[in-house]
């Protein structure tokens, strides 16, 4: 049985739920240290201006001491606003967007205190719509690097890594403005290519995932 180590994410990107699509069991960390500029908190999407950031604020977020399961989100902004107007205006002319709205809706209105039960909360929505069939388990304290029984992806997918390859394209909604973007968050490729999402990932699974 192939295990995973990884950090959750926020809507991950096409990368994210390829390893997950790649590995059978799952954990994610939640005793390690929060780092800020990740995609724990934030996802990239592509917008009629270009690439935009959804960040979502953290209580103290300026604090990176505090264990991921301890982040609490901030409701100080009205952020779950400003995230779904970008949604909606991103991806209203995706072929897909209708069909999934209301799957995603909820989490840009109804208010969840913590980053972890959000994350894990849209990534199963996420996976359910992918008809992938997933279990996520938690690690109960820090696993030291080199101490997991299985591949250890923390902090391999992140905003400032280079794509080490290329990821096939697909329509994008702006596509007639911006060359291909890769790697954007899943809710970009399922906007856009619907249940052919899933096939999607199969083509990006990386061997470093192996």
């Amino acid at each position: 049985m192939k295990k995973l180590l990884i950090e959750p994410q926020f809507a991950g990107s096409a990368a994210y739920f390829a390893a997950l699509l790649t590995f059978d069991e799952i954990w994610w960390e939640t005793g390690e240290h929060f780092r800020k500029g990740s995609y724990r908190n934030r996802c990239h999407i592509l917008g009629a201006n270009g690439l935009l950031r959804l960040s979502i604020p953290l209580q103290h977020g300026k604090h990176q001491h505090t264990a991921f399961k301890d982040v609490r989100i901030s409701y100080e902004q009205n952020w779950q606003k400003i995230h779904w107007e970008s949604l909606v205006s991103a991806y209203r002319r995706s072929a897909f967007f209708e069909y999934y709205e209301s799957h995603f809706e909820p989490f840009f209105h109804e208010e969840t205190t913590s980053l972890l039960e959000f994350n894990l909360s849209i990534t199963k929505t996420i996976l359910g719509l992918l008809k992938i069939q997933k279990e996520i388990k938690f690690t109960n304290h820090y696993i030291a690097p080199g101490q997991f029984d299985g591949v250890d992806f923390r902090n391999k997918i992140h905003p400032k890594s280079s794509p080490e390859r290329q990821y096939p394209s697909y329509p994008q909604v702006f596509s007639d403005r911006f060359p291909f973007a890769a790697n954007l968050s899943i809710l970009d490729v399922l906007f856009n290519l619907g249940p052919k999402a899933k096939d999607y990932l199969l083509l990006v699974i990386d061997d470093g995932y192996r």
